[in-house]
């Protein structure tokens, strides 16, 4: 029945589903489901609206139903698997009520498959959470969000969040790294620019910016202060490109390379804490940093489960939880960064300063240029 609700909301029309949610809602509510959500989710709201009709809100206990009756909630991510389960096993904890289920690819594969299924009409897809906000300005732009509001987004920067359809879940940050073992601090580039030193040339590792979100952001934020002259003259200096931060930390410590000159700065940490030889280079000319919001397709299937998934990763325990597991910052104002990183006031951080339509509007033209640079042959 609750996936009913679902697509008849879906294909004949919000106006007519609210009447039936607000009477099954009642109905779960009253008819014998027990058991409360987690404390600290009682201002859980759901904005239930038609275009040029007027919205309702669903009360907590209505989404709880709800999602009791819908059981699952499939999460399409970026993340790390072992991060990705490690999150959903929490998650579990909190709502044991709810199965989770996950579908894990890079940024761009993740995308790709979403808009695959929503193309066909087949959507599978309930939570996204990818490291790339022009995914999510597009969808929202195109309606394929679904609009609610939690009790956590005021704790987040209003820059970060978009008319309650997602909120950054995570921020990371983009630095440098090198093997300590094969090179001393004195000898490794103190900056973006000293990658361009002959001495590095055949000896840079780049995650690729066609598999990565995380990649694009720094294609996309030190153009904006280098300008695509820089660019050109990395790719002379002829990097090799990697699919993941773990691919690139591998051939660090093989040998392969000498400097990975563009890396999540979590996965730098989390090697080393592993016993790779691996150091961060925090350049001075600044740190590149992106985030990677979280959101409910307006097409879910499981929609309710799905908000209560979203608003438990934006909460306190969620939020520590990101931390915790992966080593990203939290932008959420009353977290602390990981242990013994760097507070973000601390680090020259470059990031975007205008709004994500552009950033998104750039990226298609952005992309095509960062291929002709770093992948030629695919012309």
């Amino acid at each position: 029945m609750g996936q009913g609700i679902c697509v008849a909301e879906r294909t004949v029309g919000r106006v007519a589903c609210r009447c039936a949610l607000t009477a099954i809602a009642a109905w779960l509510i009253c008819g014998g489901l027990t058991g409360c959500p987690p404390p600290g989710d009682n201002d859980i709201r759901v904005t239930v609206s038609s275009s040029g009709g007027s919205a309702r809100e669903l009360s907590r206990e209505e989404v709880t139903a709800l999602a009791r009756r819908e059981a699952e909630v499939w999460w399409y991510t970026s993340r790390p698997e072992d991060q990705a389960l490690a999150f959903l096993e929490r998650f579990e904890q909190a709502y044991p009520f709810i199965t989770p289920h996950l579908v894990r690819g890079s940024t761009f594969e993740i995308v790709r498959r979403i808009d695959r299924e929503l193309a066909r009409g087949d959507v599978r897809a309930d939570s996204v959470h990818v490291l790339d906000p022009a995914v999510f300005d597009d969808l929202g732009r195109r309606g394929e969000l679904y609009a609610h509001d939690s009790q956590h987004a005021p704790r987040f920067p209003p820059e970060y969040q978009e008319n309650g359809q997602w909120t950054a879940m995570r921020a990371v940050t983009i630095c440098m790294a090198y093997d300590p073992e094969r090179l001393s601090r004195e000898q490794v580039p103190a900056s973006w620019v000293d990658l361009l030193n002959e001495r590095w040339g055949g000896r840079i590792g780049l995650k690729d910016a066609q598999t990565g979100g995380s990649a694009y952001s720094q294609y996309y934020l030190l153009r904006e202060e280098y300008g695509v002259h820089f660019w050109r003259q990395l790719a002379a200096q002829r990097p090799q490109l990697f699919r993941s931060s773990s691919d690139t930390i591998r051939a660090l410590t093989a040998g392969t390379i000498d400097l990975a000159g563009g890396i999540l700065g979590y996965s730098v940490y989390g090697a080393a804490e592993d016993g790779m030889s691996v150091a961060p280079i925090w350049p001075e000319d600044g740190v590149p940093m992106t985030i990677g919001p979280v959101a409910v397709l307006s097409r879910a299937p499981h929609p309710h489960a799905a908000i209560l998934f979203t608003d438990w990763a934006l909460s306190e325990a969620g939020q520590k939880a990101i931390v915790e597991i992966s080593g990203c910052y939290s932008l959420r104002d009353d977290l602390a960064p990981p242990p013994g990183r760097p507070s973000l006031s601390e680090i020259n951080i470059l990031a975007q300063n205008g709004s994500w339509t552009e950033y998104r509007t750039r990226q298609d033209r952005l992309q095509t240029e960062y291929s002709r640079l770093f992948h030629p042959e695919s012309e």
